[in-house]
């Protein structure tokens, strides 16, 4: 629930806290269901894990096809001066390439292209799912409009 509404874990805590409180797990006399605040950021991703590991092999014996999409982002890079010794802290515009499994639009992976060209995102995508059980039983590779995707230069043909 705590994900779903985005709740803090703060807020999560009170919120459980007063449904066992209603039932009558929680009273003056015993605390002992009493949820701590500072145990739910673990809890949390421990369960985000097991589900993830879940999703993902369910999902893969039901993917037929995969979607991709992508956009450039403005990403901190860290540079070494060898002069100076130093890092410097740059931003630079990267292409990042999503990888969704239809049906049901779940997260694949993602890959970030040297350059945002067509066959290079192509050949990314395809070292990605290469070897997996995916590749064997791919039927469709989907994409938006894009001129990489699309334009006479494109790896779609």
């Amino acid at each position: 629930m705590s994900e779903h509404y985005q709740l803090s874990d703060r807020e999560s805590a009170a919120v459980a806290n007063a449904a066992l409180k209603d039932v009558g797990l929680i009273t003056d006399l015993d605390k002992t269901y009493v949820i701590d605040k500072n145990k739910l950021p673990r809890e949390r991703v421990k369960y985000r894990n097991i589900i993830s590991e879940d999703e993902a092999i369910l999902s893969n014996k039901f993917i037929d096809g995969i979607y991709i999409d992508g956009r450039k982002d403005a990403t901190l890079l860290t540079e070494h001066d060898a002069q100076t010794g130093k890092y410097y802290h740059k931003t630079e515009l990267q292409e990042h390439i999503v990888v969704v499994g239809e049906p049901g639009a779940c997260y694949l992976t993602h890959v970030s292209p040297q350059d945002g060209r067509g066959i290079t995102i192509a050949n990314e995508v395809y070292d990605a799912i290469k070897g997996t059980e995916l590749s064997d039983i791919l039927k469709v590779v989907g994409t938006d409009g894009t001129a990489s995707m699309t334009g006479k230069q494109s790896w779609i043909h």
